[in-house]
């Protein structure tokens, strides 16, 4: 099953702060996670001069997981229009919805590796974050699989999400999404 993206509006940059060499990204996504349920996702990014981007992300699931997290990072390959090559560290929280649990809140630190293609309107992109929440025993990982098609400054984008939020649990699954350039 699957859970298609609401379209998002933009207060960002609008007006004489806005720079020509700053792009602001805006997405959200809906997927089905197998083991957790439907997850829905938003996010924001901001792109100087392709070169340098601050990201802030979150998503929650109706099994009961939450994260929130904010990358900062450089685009290596930040002059070309057909790859990106992006490395990142991050800082945020994740946790359950469940108030019952021992620890519902864990911080979480680490980093993103990320590397995209760029074919005309067809865009690809593979994306890995490795982190660490609470003592160094629990450990994060996502990787993310992304294919979309742009139009104009919005993106409409399918993709492929597996996340392993411990040692045996894998969850991931498919969702469609939707983002836009500003």
């Amino acid at each position: 099953m699957f859970l298609a993206a609401a379209g998002l509006s933009a207060l960002l940059l609008s007006g004489p702060a806005a720079r020509a060499d700053t792009d602001v990204i805006l997405e959200a996504y809906g997927q089905q996670l197998t083991g957790d349920g439907l997850g829905l996702g938003l996010g924001g990014r901001v792109q100087a001069t392709r070169a340098a981007f601050l990201s802030v992300e979150g998503r929650g699931t109706v099994g009961g997981t939450w994260l929130g997290r904010g990358t900062v990072g450089l685009d290596l390959f930040g002059g070309s229009e057909t790859i990106d090559l992006t490395l990142g560290l991050f800082l945020g929280t994740t946790g359950s919805w469940d108030p019952l649990l021992a620890n519902p809140v864990d911080p979480t630190a680490g980093f993103e590796l990320g590397l995209g293609l760029n074919l005309g309107p067809v865009r690809g992109r593979y994306r890995h974050a490795d982190g660490f929440r609470g003592p160094l025993e629990y450990r994060l990982t996502q990787n993310d699989w992304r294919l979309g098609y742009e139009l104009g400054r919005t993106q409409f984008f399918g993709q492929y999400v597996r996340f392993n939020p411990g040692e045996t649990r894998v969850v991931g699954g498919f969702g469609l999404g939707m983002s836009m350039t500003f």
